[in-house]
C-alpha cells in the first residue's frame, strides 16, 4: 500500500504523521519512507536517533523518479509512505497520483481552513487521473482545552460539509501533546518504548491509525 502525506501549507504536522504512520506500519512489514521534502525533515529526524535498528528503511527522492522507485518498491515493501513538502509542487501532485492513500493531515483552526478547501480541490484532480485513489482528512495537532473543545466540532462540521464522497474524515483525532514532540527528539516513533508521559499521545495515535487500516481495507 502506498500513503502519500499532502499538505500545501507548512507547520501541518505531514512529518510527524509520516514518521507515526510509517513506524507503526513497521511493525507489521517492512515500510519504506520517500521524502520529497527539499527541507529533508526525515534525515533530520533519523539523526536524533540512538537506537542502531531504524524504525523503517528511508529514501530521498524527488518527482522525476517517483513512478520508478515505487515501483520498484513495492517488490521489496508491504507498504510505502510518501512526505511531500509544505507547498504546492510536482512532487506533491505525484505522490497523489501514485498512492493508494492520500491523508491531508489538518489543524482544526481558521487559518487551515482556506488551504484545506484547496487541498481537497487537488484531491479531486488527483482522483481524476488515479481513479484508485482514496482521500482521507486527518484533524491532528487539536487543542486539548476543554473550553476550546467547540471548535473542533466546528472544524468537523466544515469538514463534512465539503465531502462529496470524494474522501474520508476520520472520527478520531490527534491532539496537540508534548510526548508526541519528544518522541520526535529522540528520533522515535510515539509507539516505541522509552517516551516519557506517552500513554495519551499514543493511545490518540493508535486509535487514528486502527480507524485509517479500517477504511484504508473498505
Amino acid at each position: 500500500m502506498v500513503f502519500s502525506i499532502c499538505n500545501e501549507k507548512g507547520g501541518s504536522g505531514k512529518t510527524t504523521f509520516a514518521i507515526n504512520l510509517a513506524t507503526k506500519l513497521n511493525e507489521q512489514g517492512k515500510c519504506l519512507v520517500i521524502d520529497l521534502d527539499p527541507q529533508k525533515s526525515i534525515s533530520a529526524f533519523l539523526s536524533f536517533r540512538e537506537e542502531k535498528k531504524m524504525p523503517f528503511d528511508f529514501k530521498n527522492s524527488h518527482s522525476g523518479e517517483l513512478q520508478e522507485l515505487i515501483k520498484q518498491a513495492k517488490k521489496s515493501y508491504q507498504n510505502i509512505v510518501i512526505d511531500t513538502g509544505g507547498r504546492d509542487s510536482t512532487e506533491m501532485r505525484g505522490a497523489m497520483i501514485y498512492s493508494d492513500i492520500c491523508i491531508i493531515p489538518t489543524i482544526p483552526n481558521g487559518l487551515d481552513v482556506v488551504v484545506l478547501s484547496k487541498m481537497l480541490d487537488y484531491l479531486k484532480e488527483a482522483e481524476k487521473i488515479n481513479r484508485n485513489l482514496k482521500g482521507v482528512v486527518a484533524i491532528i495537532k487539536a487543542t486539548t482545552n476543554p473550553f476550546l473543545q467547540y471548535k473542533i466540532g466546528e472544524f468537523q462540521d466544515f469538514i463534512k460539509s465539503k465531502n462529496e464522497n470524494d474522501f474520508f474524515l476520520l472520527k478520531n483525532i490527534i491532539f496537540e501533546r508534548e510526548a508526541l514532540k519528544e518522541a520526535i527528539l529522540q528520533g522515535k516513533g510515539i509507539v516505541e518504548a522509552g517516551i516519557k508521559n506517552s500513554k495519551r499521545a499514543k493511545e490518540d495515535f493508535l486509535k487514528v491509525f486502527k480507524e485509517l487500516m479500517e477504511v484504508t481495507n473498505e
